[in-house]
């Protein structure tokens, strides 16, 4: 089967078989960005399980783009708690990929302090209660590029086997391609090429910094359900000149792969699913048809069994990224190895006493779990 065999990187590096976990918010950190040791227990005991390669929690760039309290990679300070996390996450043998993001319109006003919210243009988000950023100057914008291609300068020092940028998920990334958030007049914005330019800039410096022999990877949002976004059409043309900035992977970001569905920017977790128009074809299928083979492309969203993994490999993905289901059941590859799937945990434990003891999860984490209610199911 597939799913089960190896994949060599653009880099070299290979990958031992095509699970990989997602990236998955613990909000479990010290306050000044270090890796706590529940959320190492909780990286580690998924990671044993033996994935084929996991990518970390999103780690800031820079103090005032932080929109949760996760783990940092701002400074030389955060070497050391980098290092532990990496080794963390080789637990058996896989790979350790750390992702790095910039809130923008997003980070959270408690947790940047002094500093000023700050995005591409001063609009606000479409998270209810969310403040109205400043613009950023254009020296700001040179400079935050600066700090992703410093974060991705530690990760090398740290251990890690490559980086992702997250350009997914309505983060600083996003903002600048999406023409509802980046508004700007200068080279930054206006036009879908000059949108582009952002991800591109922050995408080569990341390959810069890492050289040939680390995995380069970013993660993309296919489309904009919101009213006025961007289109699959418009992100098949950054897939295609990411491509050829010989990145390694290209991650498509959606909450259920199967019905094209994109996270939304409000992330309203109670009531009815609002129903959207969605693509004619599977934003997998585009990226694989215009990655080519130049970059390996990355499913992610509702991925909860074997069956489900090699659905979207037949959809064009290369790599499936396992997500809640891993949350979960910390156990849940070896289980889909074994043949066991009947008893993969279908939710979290009812009693919140006990999620956090039986499923290795920070107890800051379940409060985060369980502010999302429905993100993930209970027993």
């Amino acid at each position: 089967m597939v799913v089960w065999s190896p994949f060599r990187f653009n880099c070299g590096q290979e990958i031992s078989n095509r699970f990989v976990i997602a990236p998955l918010t613990t909000d479990a950190s010290h306050e000044d960005g270090t890796a706590a040791d529940d959320e190492l227990a909780f990286v580690r005991r998924r990671s044993a399980s033996g994935f084929g390669a996991t990518i970390s929690s999103a780690a800031y760039i820079a103090q005032d783009g932080r929109s949760w309290q996760g783990i940092g990679a701002a400074h030389d300070g955060h070497l050391s708690s980098l290092q532990r996390l990496a080794e963390a996450m080789r637990a058996a043998g896989g790979l350790a990929i750390l992702q790095i993001y910039d809130g923008g319109r997003i980070a959270r006003p408690d947790l940047i302090g002094e500093h000023t919210l700050r995005a591409p243009s001063a609009v606000a988000s479409l998270r209810p209660g969310a403040k109205t950023p400043r613009a950023m100057t254009a020296d700001e914008v040179e400079g935050l590029i600066a700090s992703f291609r410093q974060a991705a300068s530690l990760a090398r020092k740290a251990g890690f086997d490559g980086v992702e940028v997250h350009g997914a998920n309505h983060y600083a990334v996003h903002q600048f391609f999406s023409p509802r958030a980046n508004h700007r007049t200068d080279k930054w914005g206006g036009t879908l090429a000059k949108r582009m330019s952002f991800p591109l800039a922050v995408a080569a410096a990341v390959r810069d910094a890492l050289g040939p022999k680390l995995i380069a990877g970013f993660r993309v949002t296919p489309f904009e359900a919101e009213p006025d976004g961007y289109t699959l059409e418009d992100s098949k043309l950054l897939c295609g000149e990411l491509a050829k900035l010989n990145l390694d992977y290209i991650s498509v970001s959606l909450d259920d792969y199967r019905n094209s569905r994109p996270q939304g920017e409000a992330r309203v977790y109670h009531g009815p699913v609002a129903k959207i128009d969605v693509p004619t074809e599977n934003p997998i299928t585009a990226f694989a048809r215009i990655a080519a083979g130049r970059s390996a492309v990355l499913a992610s969203g509702g991925i909860k069994t074997r069956l489900d993994a090699e659905g979207a490999i037949e959809l064009g993905a290369d790599l499936v990224a396992v997500g809640r289901a891993v949350v979960v059941d910390p156990e849940w590859l070896a289980k889909v190895r074994s043949k066991h799937e009947a008893s993969i945990l279908a939710g979290l434990p009812r009693d919140e006493r006990e999620i956090a003891g039986a499923l290795s999860i920070p107890p800051r984490m379940v409060d985060y779990l369980l502010s999302r209610p429905g993100w993930i199911p209970r027993l």
